[in-house]
């Protein structure tokens, strides 16, 4: 509101994120500096456009554009009371081109009037395309930022009962005020640039063909199931004249290692998919789906207890329950993939485990899932003790 706020009035442009403390991996009080630069082009100039965690920042980051830092950490025991237990409020003052803050709060304030007090989407893109944060200082901990907000600090006139500037002792009353004029949500395009370099410890475990599950960006386990056993067991068991059988169930248990606990704290995955570990082991003409990671993740797929499978971790038993996979088997058995060779399953026998997120929606159905990118976490399948339940029926006539 221009007629509430003028040019004098104006203080500062401010980079706010919020970092939530208890999703914090690592040490909370060491201190990190975090770092916005701002981008020299739109992240995504033409929708549809598809962005992904390998992007790099210098195709869109001018790094010699600094628009301002701040040392904090991610605990809240060095800031005020009055702020919540669960998160960390920090704020930066931003400028660029050579302006102090209050310069360039001014230079907004004059760009936003010129656009006669409404700022449309590509006026914003054209002002401020972007900014890219990254930490500059310190690597002991992760940190999860909830929320970006880029606001405009300045006083404001207030109205009075008569929606008229209220006046006391003679002069117009003015407040603090604070206008967000960048808000990360969903409608913001956003990426997260991340690369891994796992520890000596985890890349021995791989080398030594020890089954680990890691996040994010980690290594996927490869199993094994026992299609070919399976299926020549209940081909026999219904090979008679006269009967004919029903495959009941094929339930799936994956347990992972009790490790001792870790100084960090570190989890196995919340949830896995179970998938095929070559899409292109199977035929195109078998009513099979052909499923990747890259593939399944790309098309916004959901897992479909035919072809992919969810579980959830569970702390008590320490395993994964998949749950019941017959229609797995039962598709294999009626499209017959591998045309008749009972003993040549192998392209429906190697699967891998792929560490996901989800969200659900207010019935508590899944409505999305994505590669879990949240925190690190790991775990050691223990292949030996992984336990397959296959329960069929047979009647003869």
């Amino acid at each position: 509101d221009t007629k509430l706020v003028e040019a004098n009035m104006l203080d500062s442009i401010v980079l706010t994120l919020k970092c939530a403390v208890k999703h914090t991996i690592g040490d909370k009080v060491a201190p990190m500096q975090v770092t916005a630069y701002q981008l020299n082009k739109l992240l995504t100039p033409a929708k549809g456009d598809t962005l992904f965690t390998n992007i790099s920042p210098d195709k869109y980051c001018d790094f010699k554009t600094l628009l301002g830092e701040k040392v904090f950490s991610s605990s809240n025991l060095s800031y005020p009371s009055s702020q919540s237990a669960d998160t960390v409020t920090v704020t930066i003052p931003i400028s660029r081109d050579g302006m102090s803050t209050k310069q360039w709060a001014i230079n907004f304030y004059d760009y936003y009037v010129s656009k006669g007090g409404f700022i449309s989407e590509e006026d914003i893109h054209k002002y401020l395309p972007g900014l890219y944060i990254t930490h500059t200082y310190g690597g002991g901990a992760i940190v999860r930022i909830n929320s970006t907000i880029v606001s405009l600090y300045h006083k404001s006139y207030v109205y009075n009962a008569y929606g008229e500037i209220a006046v006391v002792d003679g002069k117009k009353k003015k407040v603090n005020a604070i206008t967000p004029i960048l808000v990360s949500s969903s409608e913001t395009e956003s990426v997260n640039h991340m690369s891994v370099k796992w520890n000596q410890t985890i890349s021995s475990m791989v080398a030594a063909g020890k089954p680990v599950i890691t996040t994010p960006l980690g290594y996927q386990t490869h199993i094994i199931l026992p299609i070919n056993d399976i299926i020549t067991k209940f081909n026999a068991a219904t090979s008679s004249q006269g009967v004919i059988g029903l495959i009941n169930s094929v339930t799936l248990s994956v347990p992972i290692l009790r490790e001792s606990k870790n100084n960090y704290n570190i989890m196995p995955p919340p949830y896995l998919v179970l998938m095929r570990a070559d899409a292109n082991a199977v035929n195109s003409d078998n009513k099979i789906a052909h499923t990747t990671p890259n593939i399944f993740f790309y098309n916004r797929m959901l897992p479909d207890n035919k072809n992919t499978f969810f579980a959830t971790y569970s702390a008590k038993t320490h395993s994964y329950e998949f749950g019941n996979i017959q229609a797995y088997i039962s598709t294999i058995l009626k499209y017959n993939p591998n045309l008749g060779a009972s003993n040549k399953y192998k392209g429906d026998s190697h699967m891998i485990l792929v560490p996901v997120d989800v969200l659900y929606d207010s019935s508590n159905i899944m409505k999305s899932a994505f590669p879990y990118l949240m925190a690190p976490c790991f775990a050691q399948i223990d292949t030996k003790n992984i336990k397959i339940k296959f329960i069929y029926s047979t009647k003869t006539y």
